[in-house]
Parts: C-alpha cells; structure tokens; sequence
C-alpha cells in the first residue's frame, strides 16, 4: 500500500506542476480564445487530479499509521499533515470546479443551483471548521499552518455559496465568478508550489516567522489581482453598456 500511495503522491505532484504552467497560459492569451479554452480545459483536470490524489493519499497514509499502530496522540503532526493535504484537495477541486460550472450554466443559472453544487459550495467552510477543530484539539507543527489557511476555506465557500445564490442576477456576473475562481485555483496551485517544490528545486529552507511566507505570499499577491482584474472588466462592460 505504501508503494501505491507512492504513486499516487508522484502523480499529485506531476498534475500540480502541469496546472502551474497551463494556469498562465489563459491568464496571458486572448479570453475566450482557443488558447485560453484549450489551456484552461488542462488546469481544469489537472485540479480534479490533484483533488482526487490529495484525498486518497490523505486515507491511505491515516489508515497506514493506525495499521502501523501509530496513535493520534504519538504523531499528530503526522496526521495533522493528511488533513492538509485533504482540506486543500477540497478547497482547490470546489472553486475550479465551480469556476467551470458558471461557463456552462450561464445560459440557463437557475440549474447552478444543484443539490450537489449547494454541498460543494459549503464543503470549504465545513473543511476549514474539520481543520481549525483538529489543529486545536491536536496541538503539533502543523497546527499553526492549519489555522494560517483555514480562512482560504470559509472565504472560498462564503464566496461560491454567495455567486450560486446570484447566479443570473448580475449582468455578468458569471464572468467575475469565473475570473475569481480560476484565479483561486491558481493561487491554490502556486501555494503548493511554494511550499513543498520551490524550496526542493531553489535548495533553501525557512525558520521561525519566514515559515509562513510560502504559504500567505500567494494569496496575499493573489487576492489583490482578482479584486482588480474584476474591476477591470466591471469598468470594461460599463463603458460597453453605457452605465456609470
């Protein structure tokens, strides 16, 4: 089993670094162009890929350390690190999922409003509450890194639950809702970047207060690019359409 998890760890590492790169290529290209579209559709999967590894490795490893006969209360960094690993799967499958789904109902926003899509909405805020209860309750390492990212969670499910009660209200408003969730799926992507493969491929380690960067620097790049490339096009459509 261990062997197999492997495996699937290197396949989630593989898929990150794919959606790294296709992630620039639709924010770089022509919106709406066969670029945009076709590079889009590779970050896309890549997300449900690394999803779907993140989960699996996450169960597997918990379950290896109960066969193995290591106890929550011996290593709660260890299990600390698969809750991680799982929240973040979730976290980035539901805002490029949801990123994707807003394309394809734009049309018709009333069939956004799905049973499923209503618990994916919310499935961030309930990981970000699972997270911030088990680094409290199993104090480690880990811990801080938990708390530091539980608020990506209740704002990623605050923000999709808000834009699928919305859907159709707001003249285009499945635009910003695509622009901001992709642009959340490529911070997601970047985080996982910064924290465990730049400091591989770069050689450098960082202590204390430092530790935190990689894991705060993209959203704190990020969240300023998604407010301002949303006004962008707000101001673009008004000038269109004539309104203030």
């Amino acid at each position: 089993m261990a062997a197999f998890l492997q495996a699937l760890l290197w396949a989630h590492i593989a898929a990150g670094f794919v959606g790294l790169v296709a992630f620039w290529f639709p924010v770089l290209t022509r919106k709406g162009g066969a670029v945009h579209v076709r590079f889009g559709t590779v970050f896309y999967w890549c997300a449900y890929v690394v999803t779907l590894t993140a989960l699996v490795v996450s169960l597997g490893r918990i379950l290896l350390y109960w066969s193995d006969g290591i106890a929550l209360s011996e290593r709660p960094d260890l299990y600390g690190f698969a809750v991680l690993l799982a929240y973040l799967g979730v976290v980035t499958f539901v805002i490029v999922r949801h990123g994707r789904r807003v394309i394809a109902t734009r049309g018709a926003p009333e069939t956004l409003r799905q049973p499923l899509d209503w618990a994916l909405a919310c499935a961030p805020i309930v990981g970000s509450a699972a997270a911030i209860a088990f680094a409290l309750a199993a104090w480690s390492e880990v811990s801080p890194i938990l708390l530091g990212v539980s608020p990506i969670g209740l704002f990623t499910g605050a923000g999709t639950v808000h834009a699928v009660r919305k859907q159709g209200e707001v003249a285009g408003g499945w635009l910003y809702s695509h622009l901001g969730s992709m642009l959340g799926g490529g911070i997601a992507f970047h985080t996982a970047f910064a924290v465990f493969g730049a400091q591989q491929v770069f050689n450098y380690t960082l202590d204390g207060a430092f530790a935190m960067a990689p894991w705060l620097a993209p959203t704190v790049l990020g969240v300023p690019a998604i407010v301002l490339w949303t006004y962008h096009y707000r101001r673009k459509f008004a000038a269109r359409s004539g309104a203030p």
